[in-house]
């Protein structure tokens, strides 16, 4: 029975509403939910990986989960399209937490006390919310799997045979570490638990490290290199992520790049920091995954917020079109013979 027949008969129900009819009808609801849900998993998310915009599926989330979040109130469970939802929600928040921190480092290099204080109040807020929206991705994802798979997330490692299962199960464990990142940007105000993070680096270790773009090491190592004791007796953290973006760029997915960066700003280590920029700046030229865009996307996007901020702070200004490789302080080259107006902008 196709979808439209299951919602005129769900209107039927609504109208003639006698007792023994609305049970059977709220079975049609629910059955028609399911159907709606399977059909967004198998037909809808697969186009939107393949999408290389990641602004609009930030968009995307903020517009859709509440409508996807609707068939629950019919009987479906959304939370495996839930997690993608608000992950990708999460992101417009990040997105405009950076906007006002790029204002707050601009007005604090201008001595603009009053405008410094309003933009740093602001990014918080806006840290706050992509951290509850993290979170709640991380929650859903959780309860999902672990109900459905019977295994404790970060103790044991489940038996996951779809590819969707897979990538909701990378996608919800890399919520939960963006959950804590961005409560550390907000000052904690929404106390995303800090044990996340060790549990997410146990669940990493379930999924193909080559098969996910480098990615499940990569999060182990930034793990490691955060965490204090966490990187005893394992091997260096910032060269296990630099290997891992050499997977990512075979495969054509750069998130591990952005791990790297993260990792590296997080650490505090220019040196190391300016390595990860210019691995990325690097593969300009890479192949991108037809399957996985968005994900390349993502990973693209995550990166150049970690470099805007950079140059930010450095220079007043965000990243120049070949800020990935070159710097402000970097020596100019012996064959330069002049300055541009281009080289102004």
């Amino acid at each position: 029975m196709k979808l439209s027949h299951y919602l005129r008969l769900g209107v039927v129900c609504s109208i003639i509403g006698t007792q023994t009819l609305i049970s059977g009808c709220s079975q049609v609801v629910k059955g028609g939910a399911h159907i709606a849900l399977s059909f967004s998993e198998s037909y809808i998310v697969p186009p939107i990986l393949q999408l290389n915009d990641a602004p609009m599926a930030c968009a995307s989330g903020e517009a859709l989960t509440p409508l996807i979040l609707a068939t629950q109130g019919m009987g479906a469970d959304p939370a495996k399209l839930a997690v993608f939802m608000y992950i990708s929600a999460g992101l417009c928040a990040e997105d405009r937490a950076l906007e006002n921190e790029l204002r707050y480092l601009r007005a604090s290099r201008a001595n603009m006390i009053e405008e410094a204080q309003d933009a740093r109040i602001n990014q918080k807020r806006w840290a706050a919310v992509a951290a509850r929206r993290q979170q709640e991705a991380y929650n859903r994802f959780v309860e999902r799997f672990e109900k459905e798979f019977q295994f404790k997330v970060g103790a044991s490692c489940p038996t996951l045979r779809e590819d969707f299962d897979k990538l909701v199960y990378l996608v919800g464990l890399a919520s939960g570490m963006q959950a804590i990142v961005n409560d550390i940007a907000a000052q904690g105000t929404v106390g995303v638990p800090k044990d996340i993070a060790a549990i997410v680096e146990r669940g990493m270790a379930c999924l193909d490290n080559a098969e996910y773009w480098g990615v499940p090491m990569a999060t182990r190592a930034a793990v490691w290199s955060l965490l204090p004791g966490a990187s005893e007796g394992k091997p260096d953290p910032f060269s296990v992520m630099k290997d891992s973006t050499r997977i990512g760029e075979r495969k054509g997915v750069r998130l591990a790049h952005a791990i790297y960066a993260l990792a590296a700003q997080a650490k505090g280590d220019e040196v190391i920091l300016r390595d990860s920029l210019k691995t990325y700046g690097a593969s300009a030229d890479m192949a991108i995954n037809p399957q996985y865009r968005l994900f390349d996307a993502l990973g693209g996007m995550m990166v150049q917020t970690i470099s805007d901020r950079y140059w930010t702070e450095k220079t007043g200004t965000r990243t120049p079109e070949d800020g990935y490789t070159k710097f402000w302080d970097d020596k100019p080259s012996s064959e330069a013979t002049g300055v541009s107006i281009d080289d102004l902008l």
